[in-house]
Protein backbone atom coordinates (compact mmCIF):
# COMPACT_ATOMS: atom_id res chain seq x y z
CA UNK A 1 0.00 0.00 0.00
CA UNK A 2 1.16 3.80 -0.45
CA UNK A 3 0.17 5.69 2.72
CA UNK A 4 0.37 9.28 3.12
CA UNK A 5 0.54 10.52 6.55
CA UNK A 6 -0.14 13.91 7.87
CA UNK A 7 1.07 15.47 10.82
CA UNK A 8 1.32 19.14 12.04
CA UNK A 9 5.22 18.51 13.11
CA UNK A 10 7.85 16.03 12.14
CA UNK A 11 11.72 15.60 13.26
CA UNK A 12 13.69 17.65 14.26
CA UNK A 13 11.00 18.51 16.54
CA UNK A 14 10.23 15.68 19.21
CA UNK A 15 7.16 14.54 20.99
CA UNK A 16 5.27 11.38 21.12
CA UNK A 17 3.31 12.13 18.70
CA UNK A 18 6.45 12.00 16.24
CA UNK A 19 8.18 9.55 17.86
CA UNK A 20 4.60 7.66 17.39
CA UNK A 21 4.56 8.32 13.84
CA UNK A 22 8.09 7.59 13.45
CA UNK A 23 7.44 4.20 14.36
CA UNK A 24 4.67 3.60 11.83
CA UNK A 25 6.57 4.78 9.04
CA UNK A 26 9.46 2.56 9.59
CA UNK A 27 7.23 -0.34 10.58
CA UNK A 28 5.30 0.14 7.65
CA UNK A 29 8.19 0.18 5.17
CA UNK A 30 9.60 -3.12 6.46
CA UNK A 31 6.67 -4.62 5.28
CA UNK A 32 6.88 -3.83 1.92
CA UNK A 33 4.83 -0.55 1.65
CA UNK A 34 5.56 3.05 0.57
CA UNK A 35 4.83 5.82 3.48
CA UNK A 36 5.08 9.74 2.51
CA UNK A 37 5.13 11.96 5.97
CA UNK A 38 3.30 15.09 4.83
CA UNK A 39 3.77 17.87 7.61
CA UNK A 40 4.90 21.73 8.47
CA UNK A 41 8.32 23.58 8.85
CA UNK A 42 8.96 26.81 10.08
CA UNK A 43 12.07 26.86 8.62
CA UNK A 44 11.18 26.14 4.94
CA UNK A 45 10.93 28.37 2.53
CA UNK A 46 9.44 26.20 0.20
CA UNK A 47 7.93 22.59 -0.07
CA UNK A 48 10.56 20.07 -0.17
CA UNK A 49 10.78 15.90 -0.02
CA UNK A 50 13.51 14.58 2.57
CA UNK A 51 14.18 11.00 3.29
CA UNK A 52 10.25 10.53 2.94
CA UNK A 53 9.03 13.64 4.20
CA UNK A 54 7.06 16.65 2.62
CA UNK A 55 8.01 19.62 4.84
CA UNK A 56 5.83 22.60 3.78
CA UNK A 57 6.29 26.57 4.70
CA UNK A 58 4.68 27.23 7.81
CA UNK A 59 4.75 30.60 10.35
CA UNK A 60 5.51 29.48 13.64
CA UNK A 61 3.52 29.57 16.66
CA UNK A 62 5.13 31.73 19.09
CA UNK A 63 2.81 30.21 22.34
CA UNK A 64 2.79 26.63 21.39
CA UNK A 65 6.32 25.35 21.18
CA UNK A 66 7.29 23.95 17.86
CA UNK A 67 4.26 24.30 15.87
CA UNK A 68 3.41 26.51 12.89
CA UNK A 69 0.57 27.59 11.16
CA UNK A 70 0.84 26.61 7.40
CA UNK A 71 -1.45 27.13 4.22
CA UNK A 72 -4.48 24.26 4.80
CA UNK A 73 -5.32 24.47 0.86
CA UNK A 74 -2.32 24.33 -1.22
CA UNK A 75 -2.49 23.31 -5.00
CA UNK A 76 1.36 22.87 -5.34
CA UNK A 77 1.07 20.41 -2.37
CA UNK A 78 -1.82 18.65 -3.57
CA UNK A 79 -0.09 17.79 -6.91
CA UNK A 80 3.08 16.33 -5.29
CA UNK A 81 0.48 14.14 -3.19
CA UNK A 82 -1.20 13.38 -6.64
CA UNK A 83 1.82 12.66 -8.10
CA UNK A 84 2.52 10.30 -4.67
CA UNK A 85 -1.00 8.84 -5.27
CA UNK A 86 -1.86 6.97 -1.65
CA UNK A 87 -4.16 4.34 -1.71
CA UNK A 88 -4.62 6.12 2.19
CA UNK A 89 -4.99 9.45 3.58
CA UNK A 90 -3.98 9.05 7.54
CA UNK A 91 -3.94 12.37 9.45
CA UNK A 92 -2.36 12.46 12.85
CA UNK A 93 -3.92 16.27 13.38
CA UNK A 94 -6.68 18.10 12.91
CA UNK A 95 -5.33 21.65 12.33
CA UNK A 96 -3.93 22.79 9.08
CA UNK A 97 -2.08 19.50 8.04
CA UNK A 98 -5.50 17.89 9.03
CA UNK A 99 -7.42 20.29 7.09
CA UNK A 100 -5.31 19.64 4.64
CA UNK A 101 -5.37 15.76 4.61
CA UNK A 102 -8.86 15.63 4.33
CA UNK A 103 -8.97 18.49 1.47
CA UNK A 104 -6.41 16.37 -0.44
CA UNK A 105 -8.80 13.05 0.70
CA UNK A 106 -12.08 14.67 -1.39
CA UNK A 107 -10.04 16.12 -3.60
CA UNK A 108 -7.79 12.63 -4.93
CA UNK A 109 -11.01 10.17 -3.84
CA UNK A 110 -9.16 8.55 -1.02
CA UNK A 111 -10.33 6.67 1.98
CA UNK A 112 -9.09 8.69 5.29
CA UNK A 113 -7.96 7.22 8.88
CA UNK A 114 -7.81 9.70 11.68
CA UNK A 115 -5.28 8.83 14.43
CA UNK A 116 -6.84 11.20 17.72
CA UNK A 117 -3.75 11.65 20.38
CA UNK A 118 -4.79 14.77 22.48
CA UNK A 119 -7.50 15.85 24.88
CA UNK A 120 -7.71 19.02 23.49
CA UNK A 121 -10.04 20.03 26.33
CA UNK A 122 -6.77 20.20 28.66
CA UNK A 123 -4.99 22.55 25.96
CA UNK A 124 -8.27 25.26 26.10
CA UNK A 125 -5.44 27.67 28.43
CA UNK A 126 -3.61 28.04 24.86
CA UNK A 127 -6.62 29.58 23.52
CA UNK A 128 -7.72 31.89 26.62
CA UNK A 129 -6.22 32.06 30.13
CA UNK A 130 -9.91 32.55 31.36
CA UNK A 131 -11.95 29.97 32.32
CA UNK A 132 -15.16 31.18 31.27
CA UNK A 133 -13.80 31.65 27.91
CA UNK A 134 -12.25 28.43 27.71
CA UNK A 135 -16.00 26.92 28.61
CA UNK A 136 -17.96 29.04 25.89
CA UNK A 137 -15.03 27.80 23.59
CA UNK A 138 -15.26 24.27 24.42
CA UNK A 139 -18.94 23.52 22.33
CA UNK A 140 -17.01 24.83 19.38
CA UNK A 141 -14.22 23.03 19.97
CA UNK A 142 -16.23 19.29 20.45
CA UNK A 143 -18.56 20.50 17.15
CA UNK A 144 -15.13 20.88 15.30
CA UNK A 145 -13.56 17.37 16.31
CA UNK A 146 -16.58 16.13 15.63
CA UNK A 147 -16.43 16.66 11.96
CA UNK A 148 -13.11 16.09 11.71
CA UNK A 149 -14.26 12.26 12.62
CA UNK A 150 -17.40 12.15 10.34
CA UNK A 151 -15.29 12.82 7.24
CA UNK A 152 -13.07 10.25 8.40
CA UNK A 153 -13.70 6.99 6.86
CA UNK A 154 -12.16 5.12 10.12
CA UNK A 155 -10.80 6.43 13.84
CA UNK A 156 -8.25 5.14 15.66
CA UNK A 157 -7.71 5.72 19.46
CA UNK A 158 -4.56 4.39 21.78
CA UNK A 159 -6.67 4.23 24.84
CA UNK A 160 -10.27 3.85 26.33
CA UNK A 161 -9.97 7.82 26.88
CA UNK A 162 -10.61 8.49 23.46
CA UNK A 163 -13.19 7.08 23.13
CA UNK A 164 -14.34 8.88 26.32
CA UNK A 165 -13.50 12.06 24.93
CA UNK A 166 -15.29 11.83 21.46
CA UNK A 167 -18.12 10.70 22.97
CA UNK A 168 -18.05 13.73 24.83
CA UNK A 169 -18.13 15.41 21.26
CA UNK A 170 -21.04 13.10 20.38
CA UNK A 171 -19.27 11.03 18.20
CA UNK A 172 -21.13 7.90 17.70
CA UNK A 173 -18.86 5.65 15.34
CA UNK A 174 -16.87 2.89 15.63
CA UNK A 175 -13.49 3.72 17.37
CA UNK A 176 -10.25 1.46 16.90
CA UNK A 177 -8.39 1.14 19.73
CA UNK A 178 -4.80 0.78 19.42
CA UNK A 179 -2.09 1.24 21.88
CA UNK A 180 0.91 3.44 20.84
CA UNK A 181 3.83 1.35 20.47
CA UNK A 182 7.59 2.42 20.20
CA UNK A 183 10.28 0.78 19.43
CA UNK A 184 11.88 0.39 22.78
CA UNK A 185 15.08 -1.67 22.24
CA UNK A 186 17.18 1.02 23.30
CA UNK A 187 15.79 1.38 26.34
CA UNK A 188 15.82 -2.64 28.04
CA UNK A 189 18.38 -2.84 30.48
CA UNK A 190 20.94 -5.44 28.41
CA UNK A 191 21.32 -2.05 25.86
CA UNK A 192 22.15 0.19 28.11
CA UNK A 193 25.71 0.03 29.36
CA UNK A 194 26.28 0.19 33.15
CA UNK A 195 28.97 3.09 32.49
CA UNK A 196 26.88 5.47 30.83
CA UNK A 197 24.43 5.17 33.65
CA UNK A 198 26.90 5.84 36.43
CA UNK A 199 28.02 9.32 34.73
CA UNK A 200 24.32 10.10 34.45
CA UNK A 201 24.15 9.65 37.92
CA UNK A 202 27.58 11.65 38.62
CA UNK A 203 26.30 14.48 36.05
CA UNK A 204 22.67 14.85 38.55
CA UNK A 205 24.48 14.97 41.96
CA UNK A 206 22.56 10.74 42.40
CA UNK A 207 24.35 9.41 45.23
CA UNK A 208 23.70 5.95 46.57
CA UNK A 209 21.05 6.15 49.14
CA UNK A 210 19.30 8.38 47.06
CA UNK A 211 16.12 8.29 45.37
CA UNK A 212 15.77 9.74 41.80
CA UNK A 213 12.42 10.30 40.43
CA UNK A 214 11.93 11.60 36.73
CA UNK A 215 9.60 13.11 34.28
CA UNK A 216 10.27 13.38 30.80
CA UNK A 217 7.70 15.68 28.28
CA UNK A 218 6.71 19.09 27.29
CA UNK A 219 6.82 21.83 29.83
CA UNK A 220 2.96 22.83 29.29
CA UNK A 221 0.19 23.72 31.61
CA UNK A 222 -1.41 20.36 30.37
CA UNK A 223 0.94 18.64 32.28
CA UNK A 224 0.30 19.47 35.53
CA UNK A 225 4.13 19.63 36.36
CA UNK A 226 3.12 22.40 38.58
CA UNK A 227 1.27 19.91 41.15
CA UNK A 228 3.56 17.03 40.46
CA UNK A 229 6.62 19.52 42.03
CA UNK A 230 4.00 20.58 44.82
CA UNK A 231 3.64 17.60 45.87
CA UNK A 232 7.01 16.12 45.92
CA UNK A 233 7.84 19.79 48.32
CA UNK A 234 5.31 19.36 50.83
CA UNK A 235 6.37 15.47 51.24
CA UNK A 236 10.17 16.01 50.64
CA UNK A 237 11.19 19.32 50.70
CA UNK A 238 14.88 19.98 52.59
CA UNK A 239 15.78 16.27 52.21
CA UNK A 240 17.86 16.11 50.00
CA UNK A 241 18.45 12.12 49.29
CA UNK A 242 15.28 12.89 47.57
CA UNK A 243 15.45 14.36 44.06
CA UNK A 244 13.26 15.39 41.04
CA UNK A 245 14.58 15.35 37.13
CA UNK A 246 12.04 17.50 34.80
CA UNK A 247 13.51 16.71 30.99
CA UNK A 248 12.00 18.56 28.28
CA UNK A 249 11.35 22.16 27.39
CA UNK A 250 8.32 24.10 26.70
CA UNK A 251 6.64 26.98 27.59
CA UNK A 252 5.33 26.91 31.21
CA UNK A 253 9.57 26.37 31.88
CA UNK A 254 9.75 30.22 33.38
CA UNK A 255 6.90 29.90 35.48
CA UNK A 256 8.35 26.07 36.50
CA UNK A 257 11.76 27.53 37.65
CA UNK A 258 10.05 30.52 40.02
CA UNK A 259 8.03 27.68 41.72
CA UNK A 260 10.96 26.03 42.09
CA UNK A 261 12.42 28.86 43.74
CA UNK A 262 9.96 30.12 45.81
CA UNK A 263 9.33 26.34 47.45
CA UNK A 264 13.27 26.41 48.08
CA UNK A 265 13.75 23.19 46.12
CA UNK A 266 16.82 24.46 44.35
CA UNK A 267 18.45 21.40 45.61
CA UNK A 268 16.02 18.59 44.64
CA UNK A 269 13.92 19.64 42.12
CA UNK A 270 15.85 19.76 38.39
CA UNK A 271 14.99 21.05 34.62
CA UNK A 272 17.24 18.99 32.31
CA UNK A 273 15.96 21.11 29.55
CA UNK A 274 15.52 18.87 25.94
CA UNK A 275 17.67 15.89 25.28
CA UNK A 276 18.22 14.35 22.42
CA UNK A 277 15.86 10.97 22.31
CA UNK A 278 19.17 8.26 21.48
CA UNK A 279 20.29 9.76 24.75
CA UNK A 280 17.58 9.44 26.84
CA UNK A 281 18.43 5.75 27.70
CA UNK A 282 20.92 6.03 30.15
CA UNK A 283 18.55 9.37 32.00
CA UNK A 284 15.24 6.86 32.89
CA UNK A 285 18.33 4.21 34.12
CA UNK A 286 19.76 6.44 36.06
CA UNK A 287 16.36 7.09 38.15
CA UNK A 288 14.15 4.41 40.47
CA UNK A 289 10.83 5.87 39.23
CA UNK A 290 8.91 7.70 36.43
CA UNK A 291 6.40 10.21 38.19
CA UNK A 292 4.00 12.53 36.77
CA UNK A 293 0.69 14.24 37.40
CA UNK A 294 -0.64 14.92 34.30
CA UNK A 295 -4.52 14.22 33.17
CA UNK A 296 -3.88 15.33 29.93
CA UNK A 297 -2.63 11.47 28.37
CA UNK A 298 -4.15 9.27 26.44
CA UNK A 299 -1.33 6.50 26.18
CA UNK A 300 2.05 7.99 27.14
CA UNK A 301 5.00 7.14 25.09
CA UNK A 302 8.05 8.74 27.51
CA UNK A 303 5.85 6.52 30.31
CA UNK A 304 6.52 3.34 28.40
CA UNK A 305 9.95 4.15 27.30
CA UNK A 306 10.40 4.69 31.23
CA UNK A 307 8.85 1.25 32.25
CA UNK A 308 10.90 -0.17 29.17
CA UNK A 309 13.70 1.06 31.14
CA UNK A 310 12.85 -0.46 34.72
CA UNK A 311 11.04 2.13 36.14
CA UNK A 312 7.97 2.09 38.34
CA UNK A 313 5.35 4.53 37.40
CA UNK A 314 3.92 7.08 40.12
CA UNK A 315 0.94 8.07 37.96
CA UNK A 316 -1.81 10.83 39.34
CA UNK A 317 -5.15 8.74 39.34
CA UNK A 318 -7.10 9.73 35.26
CA UNK A 319 -9.92 7.50 35.50
CA UNK A 320 -10.22 7.53 31.87
CA UNK A 321 -6.17 6.39 31.40
CA UNK A 322 -5.39 4.27 34.21
CA UNK A 323 -5.67 1.22 31.96
CA UNK A 324 -1.95 1.75 31.15
CA UNK A 325 -0.91 1.10 34.41
CA UNK A 326 -1.51 -2.57 36.27
CA UNK A 327 -1.15 -1.54 39.86
CA UNK A 328 1.36 -3.53 41.94
CA UNK A 329 3.28 -4.89 38.62
CA UNK A 330 4.46 -1.45 36.57
CA UNK A 331 3.42 0.98 38.92
CA UNK A 332 0.60 2.99 41.30
CA UNK A 333 -1.66 5.34 41.17
CA UNK A 334 -2.11 8.96 43.83
CA UNK A 335 -4.55 11.12 44.46
CA UNK A 336 -3.06 13.05 46.91
CA UNK A 337 0.25 14.80 48.11
CA UNK A 338 0.20 12.21 50.79
CA UNK A 339 -0.45 9.26 49.03
CA UNK A 340 2.05 10.10 46.54
CA UNK A 341 5.12 10.94 49.12
CA UNK A 342 3.66 7.11 50.56
CA UNK A 343 4.46 5.69 47.11
CA UNK A 344 7.99 7.52 46.81
CA UNK A 345 8.77 6.48 50.32
CA UNK A 346 7.78 2.98 49.34
CA UNK A 347 10.34 2.99 46.24
CA UNK A 348 12.91 4.31 48.77
CA UNK A 349 12.64 1.44 51.49
CA UNK A 350 13.29 -1.67 49.16
CA UNK A 351 16.27 -3.62 49.05
CA UNK A 352 18.41 -4.47 46.04
CA UNK A 353 17.19 -7.99 45.49
CA UNK A 354 13.32 -6.06 46.01
CA UNK A 355 14.31 -3.36 43.83
CA UNK A 356 15.92 -5.58 40.69
CA UNK A 357 12.92 -7.99 40.55
CA UNK A 358 10.29 -4.73 40.85
CA UNK A 359 12.32 -3.18 38.04
CA UNK A 360 12.61 -6.44 35.79
CA UNK A 361 8.83 -6.56 36.51
CA UNK A 362 8.11 -3.67 34.60
CA UNK A 363 10.46 -3.77 32.12
CA UNK A 364 8.71 -7.47 31.20
CA UNK A 365 5.56 -5.53 31.31
CA UNK A 366 5.94 -3.87 28.20
CA UNK A 367 6.58 -6.59 26.02
CA UNK A 368 2.30 -6.16 25.57
CA UNK A 369 3.30 -2.87 22.73
CA UNK A 370 5.04 -4.70 20.52
CA UNK A 371 6.02 -3.12 17.25
CA UNK A 372 5.01 -6.34 15.01
CA UNK A 373 1.15 -6.35 16.44
CA UNK A 374 0.69 -2.28 17.17
CA UNK A 375 1.54 -2.49 12.84
CA UNK A 376 -0.66 -4.93 12.03
CA UNK A 377 -3.72 -3.74 13.65
CA UNK A 378 -3.07 -0.02 11.81
CA UNK A 379 -2.80 -2.20 8.52
CA UNK A 380 -6.47 -4.08 9.27
CA UNK A 381 -7.69 -0.66 9.87
CA UNK A 382 -6.09 0.74 6.37
CA UNK A 383 -7.57 -2.47 4.35
CA UNK A 384 -10.90 -2.17 6.26
CA UNK A 385 -11.27 1.92 5.28
CA UNK A 386 -9.86 1.09 1.94
CA UNK A 387 -12.96 -1.95 1.74
CA UNK A 388 -15.71 0.51 3.05
CA UNK A 389 -14.94 3.82 0.79
CA UNK A 390 -14.78 0.95 -1.90
CA UNK A 391 -17.90 0.25 -1.43
CA UNK A 392 -19.59 3.29 -0.80
CA UNK A 393 -18.78 4.72 -3.55
CA UNK A 394 -18.68 2.05 -6.45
Amino acid sequence: MRIAIFAETYYPFISGVVTHIETLKLGLEAQGHQVLIVTMSPKAERHYIKDGVLYCPALPLKRIYGYGVANPLNLQRLRIISEFDPDIIHIHTEFTMGIFGLWAAKQLKKPVVYTLHTMYDDYMCYISKRERMQKLVKPGAHMYFRNVAKKSTEIIGPSLKVVEYLRRCNVDRHINIIPNTVDLSNFLPQNVAPGKVQAVKEALGIRPGDTALCFVGRLGIEKSLDVLIEYFGRQFRGQDAYKLFIIGEGPERKNLESQIRDQGLERQVFLLGKIDHDLLPPYYHACDAFATASLSEINSISMLEAMASGLYVLQRLDIYNKNQITEGINGALYTSAAEFGSLVQEEAALDANARMLRRRNVTDSTQKYGRSEFIAAVINVYERAVAEYTAKHA
